[in-house]
């Protein structure tokens, strides 16, 4: 697909998407309250409210209507009451949404914001009693039964980038790793988390490389995350409706790294999730 046609098509899946947000918005958060077995929610393209061992928390929390900077409809701060702890990664504006934290910065929850975040977030909790955490690689943060631990992410690439905190999450008897945006792809980065019962994959194979039948990083992308042989790879960062027809990763994109980490690990159960999908753990 040209440029110009991929552009054309995500106005159209913008236009679908945003008319269709709220009541999406509506029915994953009415699941997440009630939610007794351990399981996520995409709130946007790789933004999750998560539930588990009881935990109710979120992951770089983010709404649609933010990131395409339109008024959002939704009370955030009645609909994310139940909230625990809200976890951030890193400063791109496809993860951090400060118009929905500010309207939740009153809520009783606990806040794990990376030191280098602190000045983004300095209007928000300036002269408020916020609980806030600052996660240090490899020390271990436990909210009731929910373990984190920070891990450095790898979001530069070719001297570009920002810093961002990865995360190992333990609950229920098992581990999942986030390691957030991935740019860089280094050999045994993940196998140190130990066995892994899956891994959150946000796709990126390359700098304005989406439009390219075979994007450049593909090989690498999968043996990064097949490496460490968790049981399960969710693969999200997809239709992020904001960008760039070059910079835009779609569900054929997904199937081409499907296809790839089948050659090299066929035990992995690998599965696509993008904005509303819900993911059992």
């Amino acid at each position: 697909m040209n440029f110009e046609d991929q552009k054309a098509r995500i106005a159209l899946l913008t236009k679908t998407a945003v008319e269709g947000y709220p009541t999406l918005w509506e029915q994953m958060v009415a699941q997440w309250k009630t939610a007794k077995s351990d399981a996520a929610w995409l709130t946007y393209s790789a933004n999750y409210l998560l539930h588990t061992a009881g935990v109710r928390w979120a992951l770089d929390p983010l709404s649609l209507f933010s990131r395409l900077s339109l008024p959002n409809p939704m009370n955030f701060a009645q609909d994310l009451a139940p909230l625990d702890a809200v976890v951030l990664t890193h400063r791109h504006a496809d993860h951090l949404d400060l118009g929905l934290l500010s309207e939740i910065v009153d809520l009783p929850i606990s806040w794990i914001v990376p030191e280098f975040l602190l000045e983004e977030l300095f209007q928000i909790f300036n002269g408020r009693a916020a609980k806030i955490i600052l996660p240090h690689p490899g020390v271990p943060i436990q909210i009731k039964d929910l373990v984190l631990t920070p891990f450095d992410g790898l979001h530069f690439r070719d001297g570009n980038g920002v810093p961002e905190m990865g995360y190992l999450a333990e609950f229920s008897g098992k581990s999942w790793a986030f390691p957030g945006d991935t740019r860089l792809f280094p050999a045994q980065s993940l196998t140190r988390l130990g066995s892994l019962d899956g891994i959150f994959a946000h796709l990126w194979l390359g700098k304005k490389c989406a439009l390219q039948e075979t994007p450049p990083l593909l090989e690498e992308f999968c043996r990064f995350f097949t490496e460490p042989a968790p049981r399960r790879i969710v693969v999200t960062h997809m239709h992020e409706l904001a960008r760039k027809p070059d910079d835009f990763w779609d569900i054929s994109h997904f199937s081409q790294i499907s296809a790839k980490l089948g050659e090299l690990n066929p035990e992995i159960l690998v599965t696509p999730a993008w904005t509303g999908t819900f993911v059992p753990l």
